[in-house]
């Protein structure tokens, strides 16, 4: 338990003549293992955002985070299954939930500071991302069945003067713009309900763990509304917002004796400590790893009331029940084993590789079936083989990237306080050769011309919207040294643009598109060879094809004559490769002669490079997220801004690199915001000469695919599933 007793309420507590402990129907604490399966959380790929189980001294919660994502949601679903078969028997229930905000949103963006914590008693959570209906809103407004609600500037400021579309502290409980709080980040707020499900009357109460903060009220739900809560829902604001909760409990009245919780809080070495969670109002029974046995009444177990902290060096067996008045639980138990632990090895992969034997590998240490799941650490050394590039790295974080230079051996220690470490090595002994440069970016006009691409309009707009981001955030650019320094002595830069608004001295971008209507496989497969481009429906999905094929095979014709079936290629000159994501002739397909379909369809597409084996590796270097990742060189003080140009032109401006570890997997291209800079293949030794051994997979992209009866399907038209091509499973979703 989070909260800390405050001695006067716990002395009062001491004199009361007779505590009955109440029944509990639910209840989540999040020390016995990982994230429940009662949770449910809508995280979005590539915005480092989550949940976990995390911790403090005091113990585990559950920790959602928001990462770089628009607003997402987490719900805690436990259904009205709690409460038996004749539910209407409970006349009375408590919900408690205890949560911080550990951090709240930092965008100010109208709709999309909407943070919401909730307690519903829908069949299910009847909010998935914030919205409803398209509107985004606290859960009270947009469902009857709300228990309870507190929402962050979720009064828009048309109708609420008070509240400005740049008001993020204020948060209204169940939309009342009368009934403010501003809670603060970081600080454990416990939350207590009780519902009155025959008067229908909803009683709660809301206060710090510090005794600074109390609020309290009441209110009938309508005779619609469900009584009985069934989870509890969260919505995370824009950007990087955190929300952890801890001890969920749904208890009915009366007297009964509760099974109580053991959970392993503490290792070090051959040591563990352990913490008994009870009720109040009952009493434990202890029998401890070495036979001793132990009785502990609710205000003896110290400073956290109904935790009893047990710590042994012996291994056996911990055995508890608690009893009240004449009633007894059932006995918890739990194994106890005291070896020490050693740590796991670390895996690891490629995720960069240079001609020779320079590589980037990634370590990655599986804590998920280590107990106490610790915060493993790294210590790498390498020793070369030429005795120069020797070098140690030490308390690197799991998840390290380490540069190899040269031929050699890594020796990998992992560690954690209270664990063995382990110590592993492996041989950086196979050198790579580049076979083959597709250099997309250096592809001039006269260069698209010749392949059947069409210019476009350039790209030329201030405006930060679709692909006019390109230009409209001004990220294609290189610096030089202005003689000036910052405050830590360091020398500082002027920005000099190359492709955005001319508005602003910048370059418009010349953009090229390959019209879908012209790739077929040979084409797909000429274009660019060897790399090959997905030309058919995969990856797009599959509940939009109705859009453009006719029967789930052949393409659809418009009134323009254009065919809808996949993407355009495009080309931005002087940066490489992207897709517009839209269907059809020129990202205008219509579905009739009077409705368009303008919705982005594909998000990714597929390329792979034909001719290689599983032996190969392949480099990609992309510039994603509307340049983010561009390469923005830096030229020494005095250096003439034209040669520094040219010399950016010429460089490769992909500083995203991708590693595919076998040159028979596909590696895939997001829609508009990412440019591919540049495809190479490395391939095993310095001879020059690819050696492909007798027997050995090639890749093939035009290769059969089967489904895993193995009955060959047809390669346009895969339905969601797992299919089998050259050998190998791939996953359509």
């Amino acid at each position: 338990m989070r909260k800390f007793y405050f001695l006067c309420t716990a002395m009062l507590l001491m004199f009361a003549t007779s505590v009955k402990a109440d029944r509990i129907l639910f209840q989540e604490n999040y020390e016995t293992g990982g994230i429940p399966s009662t949770w449910t959380y809508a995280a979005e790929a590539g915005k480092n955002n989550g949940a976990t189980i995390a911790g403090d001294s005091e113990g585990h919660y559950f920790s959602v985070y928001g990462g770089s994502a628009n607003g997402r949601s987490a719900n805690c679903f436990w259904g009205e299954g709690i409460y038996g078969e004749d539910k209407s028997a409970i006349t009375e229930y408590s919900v408690h939930v205890e949560f911080q905000f550990q951090a709240f949103g930092n965008d100010t963006k109208k709709g999309q500071h909407n943070g919401n914590l909730a307690i519903f008693s829908d069949e299910k959570c009847a909010l998935t991302n914030g919205a409803k209906s398209g509107t985004y809103g606290p859960y009270c407004v947009l469902s009857n069945n709300c228990l309870f609600d507190i929402a962050q500037n979720s009064v828009d400021a048309a109708t609420n003067p008070g509240a400005s579309d740049t008001d993020i502290t204020h948060w209204f409980l169940y939309n009342d713009t009368t009934n403010a709080i501003t809670p603060a980040a970081g600080t454990w707020y416990e939350l207590n309900l009780t519902v009155n499900t025959t008067t229908r009357e909803v009683t709660w109460s809301m206060a710090d763990f510090d005794n600074t903060f109390s609020k309290q009220g009441s209110f009938t739900l309508p005779e619609d509304a469900n009584a009985y809560a069934t989870g509890l829902y969260l919505m995370l604001a824009r950007y990087q917002s955190v929300v952890n909760v801890d001890n969920i409990k749904v208890t009915i009245p009366g007297e009964f004796a509760n099974t109580p919780v053991i959970a392993l809080t503490g290792l070090k070495d051959s040591e563990r400590t352990y913490t008994i969670s009870f009720m109040e109002g009952e009493t434990l029974h202890l029998t401890g790893t070495d036979g001793s046995q132990k009785t502990i009444g609710y205000y003896d177990t110290g400073e956290v009331l109904g935790q009893y902290v047990y710590t042994t060096t012996t291994s056996g067996t911990i055995s508890a029940y608690t009893t009240v008045g004449t009633k007894t639980s059932d006995t918890a138990t739990m194994d106890v084993n005291c070896t020490p632990i050693v740590l796991p090895t670390p895996t690891y992969a490629i995720v960069s590789a240079a001609a020779g034997y320079e590589k980037v590998y990634q370590f990655t240490v599986d804590n998920s079936g280590v107990e106490m799941q610790p915060e493993i650490f790294m210590d790498f050394s390498f020793k070369s083989e030429n005795g120069t590039d020797d070098f140690v790295l030490s308390n690197q974080n799991n998840g390290a990237k380490v540069t190899v230079p040269s031929k050699g051996t890594l020796t990998v220690t992992t560690k954690a306080i209270g664990y063995n470490s382990s110590t592993t090595s492996l041989m950086n002994d196979q050198s790579y050769e580049i076979t083959q440069d597709i250099d997309l970016q250096h592809l001039t006009a006269a260069d698209l011309t010749a392949k059947g691409f069409v210019a476009m309009d350039p790209l030329d707009s201030e405006t930060t919207s679709g692909e006019s981001n390109w230009t409209g955030r001004q990220r294609l650019y290189y610096q030089i040294e202005n003689g000036g320094t910052d405050d830590e002595g360091k020398p500082t830069y002027d920005k000099y643009l190359v492709w955005g608004p001319s508005t602003v001295g910048g370059e418009p971008i010349q953009r090229y598109q390959y019209l879908q209507s012209n790739l077929n496989e040979e084409t797909a497969h000429s274009l660019f060879a060897p790399l090959y481009l997905w030309y058919g429906t995969t990856g797009v999905d599959p509940s939009i094809t109705k859009y453009f094929e006719e029967d789930g095979v052949t393409p659809k014709v418009d009134h323009l004559g254009h065919t809808g079936g996949t993407t355009n290629v495009k080309m931005y000159e002087g940066i490489g490769l992207l897709f517009s994501g839209n269907l059809g002739d020129g990202g205008d397909f219509y579905t009739s002669s009077t409705a368009s379909y303008a919705a982005i369809a594909v998000n990714y597409v597929t390329l792979g490079v034909d001719g290689l084996t599983s032996n190969d590796m392949i480099l990609v270097s992309k510039i994603t997220d509307y340049g983010t990742t561009s390469a923005h060189p830096q030229f020494p003080l005095g250096t003439d801004p034209a040669e520094a140009k040219n010399q950016y032109l010429a460089s490769n401006l992909g500083d995203n690199k991708e590693i595919i570890s076998s040159g028979l997997e596909t590696f895939q291209l997001y829609r508009v915001q990412d440019a591919i800079t540049r495809v190479q293949v490395l391939s095993p030794g310095t001879s020059g000469i690819k050696d492909i051994v007798a027997g050995q997979v090639i890749s093939d992209h035009n290769a059969p695919i089967y489904n895993l009866n193995g009955v060959q399907v047809n390669a346009k038209s895969l339905k969601p599933g797992v299919y089998v091509k050259q050998g190998k499973k791939f996953i359509v979703r």
